[in-house]
């Protein structure tokens, strides 16, 4: 028994010097990744991999950004939007959407645009059902959770919702508890393996990315590349698949589980989360555009057949719907395709649409009355360039 414990003792003392270092050469290279961000102008891309840092790069950018008129918060699924095609100018839009993205991100991030007195007139939410999810692990949005404990510290005892003091305990012990982290684990022994074989850490990468391959976005070619208004442009092997490659991609997508929505159950308190950021967002004038995101037919067809998965999407948009209502949002549950219209050859696989298809989406929202009453709105090209 002795020596078990022993045993585990070390583990876990391993485990968290590994997280704890990991962590520490994160921060280290903040200030240097922010100096040589802020030289990344309109017109311009930054080449990177499917393993980019996006959140790192999302907390030095939205530092150094001019205040955008538009800003668009999600995950990967919105992250293709880019201000020229809401006929936006340079510097009018931002996209601050990142992978697997939570709500703790959205607060992060809106976090930084008041710091630096970059409120914007309108907000884009693209809300995906799992980041409402109770049995979804995201643990990604930590390395921002400086930012959400200030956030929570200000808006927590003004609504009501819980004690400032509270949610900071909370805070500090999901913090703490990175360290003990399988997942965040992996993760560090990974970026530990590339530095002994002499390669990039993740966060490094986007230092090395900013300093060598900044590009005019003409010369992005076939590489994947995120543009100076943190819009995504993918690499060419994955947005020019074929229709049936990307019919197949789509089933495989809710053969796989579609996110969990089998066992989907909304969580109240993340819920929470993103009513105190949206009432936030209300009382500075920013206007809300929310609607969840469309699926390929395919996909959607299966999603419909099956009535769990159904139904946790009907709860979902049932929730994101009563809170948008509650805070003055224009509201749309674009999941089903053909009620954009949105057809198969304007999706990248089973749950990303393209560009085209975003665009109809807002288009659509900023047409409608205003919640409670109003006319309709211009379209958004005129709408927003107006702005």
């Amino acid at each position: 028994m002795r020596a078990f414990t022993i045993t585990m003792s070390s583990l876990l003392v391993l485990v968290v010097a590994i997280n704890g270092l990991a962590a520490w050469d994160g921060r280290r290279h903040d200030r240097r990744l922010q100096a040589l961000a802020s030289g990344l102008r309109p017109g311009q891309a930054m080449i990177v991999s499917r393993e980019l840092d996006d959140r790192r790069l999302q907390r030095v950018r939205l530092r150094v950004i001019p205040r955008p008129a538009v800003v668009a918060f999600g995950s990967s699924r919105v992250m293709p939007l880019a201000g020229a095609a809401l006929g936006l100018g340079p510097g009018q839009f931002y996209n601050a959407a990142v992978s697997a993205a939570s709500v703790e991100d959205h607060i992060a991030f809106w976090q930084l645009l008041k710091q630096g007195d970059r409120v914007p007139d309108i907000a884009i939410f693209s809300i995906d059902h799992w980041a409402l999810a109770q049995s979804q692990e995201q643990v990604r949005w930590l390395a921002l959770a400086d930012l959400v404990r200030a956030f929570l510290d200000g808006a927590g005892g003004a609504s009501g919702w819980g004690g400032a003091p509270v949610q900071t305990l909370t805070y500090e012990w999901a913090r703490f508890k990175e360290l003990f982290s399988y997942t965040v684990l992996r993760a560090s022994v990974a970026d530990l393996e590339r530095a002994l074989r002499g390669r990039s850490r993740r966060g490094r990468e986007v230092l090395e990315s900013l300093r060598r391959d900044v590009v005019a976005e003409d010369r992005v070619g076939d590489r994947r590349a995120v543009r100076a208004d943190g819009s995504l442009i993918y690499d060419r092997a994955y947005a020019d698949q074929g229709p049936e490659q990307v019919r197949q991609e789509a089933v495989r997508f809710v053969q796989a589980g579609a996110r969990g929505l089998a066992e989907f159950r909304v969580d109240r308190e993340r819920l929470a989360r993103l009513e105190l950021l949206w009432r936030d967002m209300r009382a500075r004038g920013v206007e809300l555009i929310v609607y969840l995101p469309p699926y390929h037919p395919a996909a959607w067809a299966l999603i419909r057949a099956e009535p769990r998965a159904a139904a946790a999407l009907a709860d979902s948009a049932a929730a994101v719907a009563a809170l948008a209502a509650r805070s003055g949002a224009r509201f749309r549950d674009a999941s089903d395709p053909e009620s954009i219209p949105c057809g198969p050859e304007q999706f990248y696989d089973g749950d990303h649409a393209r560009v085209a298809c975003l665009r109809a989406i807002i288009e659509g929202l900023l047409a409608a009355p205003r919640p409670g009453g109003g006319g309709p709105q211009a379209t958004a090209p005129g709408r927003l360039a107006a702005r």
